[in-house]
């Protein structure tokens, strides 16, 4: 009978000599950081599909997952929509409404990406003199935190 050990040992050796070829990569692995939301507001006509300046868009609320919270502004702060029919709620106004976003060190509104903490729904009504007000809910998740919304308005 052989001796097993004479076979195994230049096995065993060129075992270890296989792969990486003696560099290694190095895996930074960083946390998920916290993502600013925004909201780009767009209002058009359905009937002409041409969009409506001057129309006004306001943050009424937003239901907040992190707290469990359907958080109402207490202001009316309207904002009016351009030439090409948008207005932007940018990172500092959604803060500024104090719908109970969590805000970084600047002040900006943020999502954060652990699971009780990466959604919010915002509220938001669009109004024009003459017109019935239009109410949009709006999504917002950390893996999209910033959304464009087309709202139909007549």
């Amino acid at each position: 009978m052989l001796h097993p050990l004479p076979v195994l040992v230049p096995a065993l050796l060129l075992l270890s000599a296989c792969g990486g070829g003696g560099t290694r990569e190095r895996v930074v692995v960083r946390p998920a950081e916290p993502r600013l939301v925004s909201i780009l507001v767009e209002v058009y006509d359905p009937v002409t599909n041409f969009v409506w300046e001057n129309v006004s868009v306001r943050v009424v609320e937003a239901d907040q997952e992190w707290s469990a919270c359907t958080c109402s502004s207490p202001y009316t702060d309207w904002f009016l929509t351009d030439a090409s029919g948008r207005v932007l709620l940018d990172e500092y106004l959604l803060a500024d409404a104090e719908v109970g976003f969590l805000e970084d060190s600047l002040g900006r509104a943020v999502l954060w990406p652990a699971a009780d903490e990466d959604e919010a729904t915002v509220v938001l009504e669009i109004d024009a003199v003459g017109f019935m007000p239009v109410i949009v809910e709006v999504p917002l998740r950390w893996d999209q935190p910033d959304v464009f919304v087309e709202v139909p308005f007549n």
